[in-house]
C-alpha cells in the first residue's frame, strides 16, 4: 500500500475522529467497497450484503473490526479508526445497500442464536444453528463421529458440540506418531485434490508435526478449503494456514 505524505499521515487520525461514518467510508473504505474489488462486498450490492448477513450482524461487524484471515480485509480495515468507528462505518455500508426487511430480520434472528465460531457458521448452510449430517458431508471424519459428539441426541451438532468435537479430534490427530516427510506427502496429496490450487504456488512446510501452508490461491474460499482438506491428517500437531488470495496480493 502506498504511504501517504507525512503531513497527511499526521492529520489522518484527527480527521478520522472528526468525520462522520459516511466521510470515514469515503476516506478509508470506498477504494475497495465502492468498486467491489479485493473481495470486498460492493456498497449497493443488495444480494451480496444479504448473503454476508446470513451469519448475523455480529459476524459482519467482527470481520470488519478483527479482519478476515486469508483475505485483504485487515483489522479495522487497515485504517486509523477505533472499533466503534469501524462498526459505525459498516452500519453505514449496510444501510446504503438498501437490504430488504426480510434479510435484516434473518440476520437479527441468527444473532439471537449467539453463535460466534466462523467455521461453524460457514458450514451452517441453512442457518438453523445446527450442523446436520448432510452439512457435514464434506468432512467424512466428523460425519462418521457425529453420534459420538451429538450429546443431546438430536441428530446434529450445536456450536458447543462442534467445538468439543474439533478439540477432541485435533488431540487425537496430534497423538498419532508420523514423521514429517510422511505428513508433507499426505498434505500435498490432499491439496492436489483441490482443483483451484496450483501446486507451483502452494508451499508446504512441516516441522515437528507443525504444518505451514504458504502461497497464493485464487480466492480466500480456496484457502479455507485447503485448511479443511488437511485438518484431519493423522500426525499433524498444528496447522498454520498462511495461504493468501490473489486479491490480498493486489491490496499490497
Amino acid at each position: 500500500m502506498t504511504r501517504p505524505p507525512l503531513l497527511l499521515s499526521l492529520l489522518l487520525p484527527v480527521l478520522a475522529q472528526a468525520a462522520t461514518p459516511a466521510e470515514q467510508y469515503t476516506a478509508f473504505c470506498a477504494s475497495c467497497h465502492l468498486p467491489g474489488i479485493h473481495g470486498a462486498p460492493r456498497v449497493g450490492d443488495t444480494a451480496e450484503w444479504a448473503r454476508r448477513l446470513r451469519g448475523g450482524f455480529s459476524l459482519v461487524y467482527r470481520n470488519a473490526i478483527e479482519g478476515v484471515p486469508n483475505t485483504a480485509m485487515l483489522p479495522l480495515g487497515g485504517a486509523s479508526l477505533s472499533a466503534a468507528e469501524v462498526r459505525a462505518v459498516t452500519e453505514y455500508m449496510i444501510a446504503a445497500s438498501a437490504l430488504p426487511a426480510a434479510a435484516l430480520k434473518e440476520a437479527a434472528r441468527y444473532d439471537r442464536l449467539g453463535i460466534s465460531d466462523r467455521d461453524f457458521i460457514r458450514q451452517d448452510a441453512n442457518y438453523d444453528g445446527r450442523l446436520s449430517r448432510a452439512e457435514l458431508a464434506q468432512d467424512p471424519v466428523l460425519g462418521r463421529n457425529l453420534g459420538r459428539f451429538d450429546i443431546d441426541r438430536d441428530g446434529a451438532l450445536s456450536e458447543k458440540e462442534y467445538l468439543q468435537a474439533e478439540a477432541v479430534l485435533a488431540r487425537e490427530r496430534a497423538a498419532v506418531r508420523v514423521d514429517d516427510a510422511a505428513i508433507r506427502t499426505a498434505v500435498r496429496k490432499a491439496l492436489a485434490g483441490i482443483r483451484e490450487i496450483d501446486p507451483q504456488y502452494a508451499n508446504v512446510e512441516v516441522r515437528n508435526g507443525v504444518v505451514v501452508l504458504k502461497g497464493i490461491v485464487s480466492h480466500a474460499v480456496v484457502a479455507l478449503r485447503a485448511g479443511d482438506a488437511v485438518k484431519r491428517i493423522p500426525g499433524i500437531r498444528r496447522i498454520d494456514n498462511r495461504l493468501v488470495s490473489g486479491d490480498q496480493i493486489g491490496w499490497d
